[in-house]
């Protein structure tokens, strides 16, 4: 009977472990000055997966994983130099996460967990710009960021989500946003052209949809939306404009226009096809909705 030397059986389990991994591309391109490309395509059941990094400047740092992943693929550029770029994909399959950054001093993470055909895109052009995406547990979930200019911050999450969209373009300096989505069929859109303007949003349930535009400086928008097919619209331009919807039920509608400096509008919704409209002019309004 034949018999293996201790190297040879090691070799042999080695192999048995990874018998299911295979098929995994990597492609590395860099061109400039002290540039890192980190590329990690390991476990039993990670097989069939892409990666593709390619840098160009000085500095920069890609990194990019994916473990017991299937027919999942990452797409990370920069140009520039000292921009970073994380991206980590575990558990799932055929999933998509694209990264491109132009400038300097940008950072962006995308985590997809455990998640199923969904995808991430995320464009920055400027410098300490900052973008993270989360998607946990979901299927076919779609997170879209762009930025463009200096200081802008955009987190976007969808946990055991599915069937959902969120959007998010700034441009300008300083501003924030966090979408927050946990249900079917939501959807979220934030627009932002200016300076140190902020929007929160978070959705639960199924099939609502909210719609936030910001033009001007230090506006605020926050949204909280749990039930069914609600549905509200916020358009602020001017300063200093604060607008508030909160919709608990089904069928709820609300929609906020602010014009001017320093208006508050808020609304509170609790109950079945309720709408509200609030329109403020002006300076320093004040305007409240319960229903």
């Amino acid at each position: 009977m034949k018999t293996f030397t201790p190297i040879a059986t090691a070799v042999l389990v080695a192999i048995s472990g990874s018998a299911l991994a295979g098929e995994n591309v990597t492609y590395q391109d860099q061109y400039g000055f002290g540039n890192e490309a980190h590329a990690y395509q390991t476990g039993p059941d990670t097989w069939t997966n892409k990666i593709d990094q390619e840098q160009y400047g000085a500095l920069n740092h890609a990194l990019a994983s994916q473990s017991n992943e299937a027919k999942s693929k990452i797409y990370q550029i920069q140009e520039g130099k000292l921009n970073g770029v994380y991206d980590e994909q575990h558990g799932g399959f055929d999933n998509v996460s694209r990264t491109k950054q132009i400038g300097y001093y940008n950072v962006s993470s995308t985590i997809q967990l455990y998640e199923e055909e969904s995808h991430s895109f995320t464009n920055q052009d400027g410098e300490h710009n900052y973008s993270y995406v989360d998607q946990h547990g979901g299927e076919s979930n779609r997170a879209y960021s762009s930025q463009y200019g200096k200081g802008n911050y955009q987190h976007t999450t969808q946990i055991y989500s599915y069937n959902s969209i969120a959007d998010t373009d700034q441009y300008g300096y300083g501003n924030e946003s966090n979408t927050e989505q946990y249900g079917d069929h939501l959807e979220s859109t934030i627009l932002q052209i200016g300076v140190m303007n902020r929007a929160n949003v978070a959705q639960g349930g199924e099939k609502s949809m909210s719609n936030v535009t910001q033009f001007g400086f230090d506006n605020y928008a926050h949204v909280s939306q749990f039930g069914l097919y609600n549905t509200q619209t916020t358009l602020q331009i001017g300063a200093c404009n604060t607008a508030s919807t909160t919709q608990y039920g089904i069928g709820l509608s609300a929609s906020k226009i602010q014009l001017g400096i320093g208006n508050n509008a808020d609304s509170h919704q609790v109950g079945v096809l309720d709408s509200s409209m609030q329109v403020q002019g002006g300076l320093f309004n004040t305007a409240h909705v319960m229903q």
